[in-house]
């Protein structure tokens, strides 16, 4: 049985709900977000799990109508404050991290971002990853830039260059996620860590995202538990 130590969070959905459910957009963004904090709370029954990332912004959706943005921003705003003052990251040791092109983002909402960054950084029980403003096919051209610069520079031998080596170019150096899960009953990736999923195995909820629940989590993990996992071997 392969462990899982790595889980990421593709939470779709939220929109849909939306209409289904007959509530404001801003209201089901709302109960997505507090389902994030929720899956957090919710690791804690998986000591195993070490890193949990979830794409929480595409790069695409930073196309959105300004209405829909300015909605968006207002909720994480909210959200960044709340990482800065609730206990729970410190009493549970998360460490937040941010990936993606966090300079398109607003100048005030980047400096939050660093300000939570810099209060979890020591934290070391469990890694957070909130890709936000994020692409995978743009994180792997960035690399290859950077790695052009560096080959440039003397800084690289490109004969060294591994699979191994390149993944230390992506925007975030963690373990590639083990299980990826959807939610939504959508199956396909939309640019989600590119790079990092060519072994995740694959878990689809049909539930829209802000209805996902511990049991769903559960369920996907004993799932990936009963999955043997051979890597082309």
């Amino acid at each position: 049985m392969q462990p899982l130590s790595s889980i990421a969070f593709i939470p779709d959905g939220n929109r849909r709900f939306s209409v289904k459910s007959n509530i404001p957009l801003l209201e089901s963004y709302k109960l997505g977000t507090q389902k994030a904090w929720d899956v957090m709370h919710w690791m804690k029954n998986y000591p195993e799990i070490k890193v949990g990332t979830f794409y929480t912004l595409s790069l695409e959706n930073l196309q959105r109508k300004q209405i829909e943005l300015k909605v968006l921003y207002s909720i994480f705003d909210q959200e960044l404050e709340k990482a800065l003052n609730d206990s729970f990251l410190k009493a549970n040791q998360i460490k937040l991290k941010f990936i993606g092109k966090i300079k398109l983002l607003p100048v005030k909402m980047q400096k939050k971002i660093e300000e939570v960054e810099q209060a979890t950084a020591d934290f070391s029980l469990r890694t957070i990853n909130l890709a936000i403003g994020y692409n995978g096919q743009d994180e792997i051209v960035d690399a290859a830039k950077q790695i052009a610069v560096d080959y440039q520079a003397g800084k690289l031998n490109i004969d060294s260059l591994t699979p191994e080596k390149f993944n230390s170019y992506l925007y975030s150096d963690f373990a590639d996620p083990d299980l990826i899960v959807r939610t939504s009953g959508t199956q396909r990736l939309s640019g989600f860590l590119t790079y990092k999923s060519s072994y995740s195995e694959f878990y689809f909820s049909q539930k829209f995202w802000p209805e996902f629940s511990a049991q769903d989590l559960d369920l996907a993990v004993q799932d990936y538990y009963a999955r043997q996992r051979k890597f082309g071997l």
